[in-house]
């Protein structure tokens, strides 16, 4: 399947702000309307889907209302882009009954992460959309990503076609775990969705493709048994290479890495045929990557325990 750029996103154009998983927390509200605030800065219009405010228990509304809000944006043609509230769970309950069809005739950019993985995953299996891993509308630490991060995420969405500077900032730098060169189409997310997709329609072909995982609150053993399944079914060894972005347990500060979670990350990844770094900053902590779901990347992991890096090479290129 060929890739399917999303057309740019320009001053004044419609964003439809949706939420497919999650309702927003309460008493979050304000965080909300700083995220729309941000994207009106911008020099967008968000509209604040239909039910993306409702709440069934820890779902935002019911699988048919958030489902018809999904649906209505990729139908309407005066809708530009599809930006999530939040994340949290409920997207895989809605992804059978989702119909596509209507993002191959008119693609549009879809931004999220966390469970929002499984609707960018979905999109590019079924019609081969590129769309976002990053920054969410409600998020307060995502939406306030500073200046670099910004211009990271606008220059995605508004050029896609280009292929911004990733920024690592001082003392941030990746590492590798097994050297090698790799180029290929990035795929992945949350590594918990991820692997909830094993044999479903939906699930992600890592085949020749730069598999990029990161998750939150996760313990060592939990994230190897996600690794251990990835390995089992021969998703790992297909990979053209493989970054690890943050993974923070509860309690820990952000962008830490637990000695015990990089024992894991080596004991699960270093015999793979592929180049294996870690460390990278995206997944949720501030000042994240916002990466292109379906781009071209080169990845450069010289030597092992060395600095790694990641190049965008371009969405649809190559």
């Amino acid at each position: 399947m060929e890739a399917l750029l999303p057309k740019a996103l320009q001053k004044g154009d419609k964003i439809a702000v949706v939420s497919p998983s999650s309702p927003l927390a309460e008493g979050r509200e304000e965080d909300l309307e700083k995220g729309l605030a941000r994207l009106r800065d911008r020099g967008f219009r968000p509209v604040v889907a239909e039910h993306a405010l409702h709440r069934t228990g820890y779902l935002a509304g019911t699988d048919e209302d958030r489902l018809a809000d999904l649906q209505r944006a990729f139908e309407d043609r005066s809708i530009r882009g599809i930006f999530c509230v939040r994340g949290g769970y409920g997207v895989t309950r809605i992804l059978d009954q989702l119909d596509f069809g209507p993002l191959q005739k008119d693609p549009k950019p879809i931004l999220g992460y966390s469970d929002i993985t499984a609707l960018l995953a979905a999109a590019w299996r079924a019609v081969g959309l590129v769309s976002f891993h990053g920054a969410m509308v409600a998020n307060p630490d995502s939406m306030a990503n500073g200046e670099a991060m910004d211009a990271l995420q606008q220059a995605l969405v508004t050029d896609p076609s280009r292929a911004p500077k990733l920024p690592v900032e001082a003392g941030t730098a990746p590492h590798v775990i097994r050297p090698g060169r790799a180029e290929g189409r990035l795929v992945g997310g949350n590594l918990t969705l991820v692997q909830s997709l094993l044999a479903t329609r939906h699930e992600i072909d890592t085949e020749g493709r730069i598999l990029f995982l990161e998750d939150t609150g996760e313990a060592p053993y939990r994230v190897d048994r996600m690794l251990t399944q990835l390995r089992s079914s021969g998703h790992l060894h297909r990979c053209a290479g493989v970054i690890l972005g943050d993974f923070h347990m509860e309690k820990q500060p952000l962008g830490s890495l637990d000695p015990e979670m990089l024992r894991v990350f080596r004991d699960r990844l270093e015999d793979l045929p592929c180049p294996v770094a870690y460390g990278f900053p995206f997944g949720h902590l501030p000042r994240a990557w916002t990466l292109p779901f379906g781009g071209v990347a080169r990845l450069e992991a010289r030597d092992e325990g060395a600095v790694a890096r990641l190049g965008l090479i371009g969405p649809c290129v190559g």
